[in-house]
């Protein structure tokens, strides 16, 4: 059985890979989708996209995926607001993975360190990966 931190970490980075299609257009995200870009099994990615669903972060319309609904979509961008400034954070520590690094600490990092994170780099546009900062 997966550990709390790590259904945590799951959620996260696929709320970032929905807002990341939403960002490029997408409205509806289907399971093809994000099995490709998680690199699992169509099957494992349709369970989750139905997991969020129960959550409340938004809708699973079968044989279609998944829309975010009003409030997933804010979640999802803070996700990866959060996931992105850690990232300068990284970079500028001398990091060279910085986005590896990123998704496994981005779950443990208390408000109040990111919040300072969140003060140093307010005005950074877009993250080492070139990447926009929502």
């Amino acid at each position: 059985m997966f550990s709390q931190r790590t259904l945590f970490s799951i959620r996260t980075i696929l709320l970032r890979v929905l807002y990341e299609a939403f960002s490029r257009g997408f409205k509806i995200v289907g399971p093809s989708y994000i099995a490709s870009n998680l690199n699992c099994s169509k099957s494992t990615a349709q369970k989750m996209l139905i997991d969020l669903s129960k959550e409340g972060f938004g809708e699973y319309i079968p044989k279609k995926g998944f829309m975010l609904n009003e409030d997933g979509l804010k979640i999802a961008k803070e996700a990866t607001r959060r996931h992105r400034l850690i990232e300068c954070m990284l970079e500028d520590f001398g990091v060279s993975n910085f986005c590896y690094e990123a998704e496994r600490i981005e779950g443990v990092i208390g408000n109040e360190f990111m919040r300072i994170i969140e003060q140093k780099y307010k005005n950074r546009e877009v993250c080492p990966c070139g990447k926009s900062i929502p």
